[in-house]
């Protein structure tokens, strides 16, 4: 047993026996389905265990450039992008630190066009799609809620994929389970 008061506060503390477990599993699903398992870095962002963790997941999903940068430099692997508004300037940072790019609308993928032409044949690109299928009971942690801008709705998406763009993304709540991934799907 730790002893806690031996530790400085504030400080993170983190039992690396307890997160291993945590990691083992999803080191399984990945082997058993062949999906790709990415760490959020908004939900955990400890470099001082990226060495470690990096050993179990295929890399990270940045939300800003930093992020993006902190998963390139520390964490390694592969780096997803995400973000509901880009500056030129943050899709440019992101742009050099991360491997795929999702955007959040028609209108963005028009306006950084002209950057995604000069850059697929390195990079890949993606939209972000609302499925419109809520899967929560509280409005504000509802990525599909009424007033949402996070993702195209169905009546805004185009009838063909535009061109560069090489897969879709939504999302489903971190603390869900499979079935409601499913019934999202």
């Amino acid at each position: 047993m730790t002893d806690f008061s031996s530790f400085e506060t504030p400080c993170f503390v983190v039992d690396r026996a307890l997160l291993k477990k945590n990691l083992d599993i999803l080191n399984r699903v990945r082997h058993q389905t062949g999906a790709r398992i990415l760490l959020a870095l908004k939900g955990f962002a400890m470099f001082s265990a990226a060495a470690f963790v990096s050993e179990y997941l295929d890399g990270t999903c940045a939300s800003s450039p930093h992020e993006a940068r902190l998963g390139r430099e520390e964490f390694g692997g592969e780096v997803h992008s995400f973000a509901a508004a880009y500056s030129d300037r943050d899709f440019a940072e992101c742009l050099e630190f991360s491997d795929h790019l999702i955007l959040n609308s028609m209108s963005q993928y028009r306006h950084f066009l002209p950057v995604i032409e000069k850059h697929s044949f390195l990079k890949e690109f993606g939209l972000r799609i609302n499925p419109e299928h809520r899967e929560t009971e509280v409005e504000i942690y509802d990525p599909c809620g009424q007033y949402s801008r996070l993702g195209i709705t169905r009546s805004h998406f185009p009838e063909m994929l535009p061109e560069f763009i090489s897969g879709l993304h939504f999302h489903n709540l971190c603390q869900k389970n499979s079935d409601a991934l499913k019934r999202t799907l």
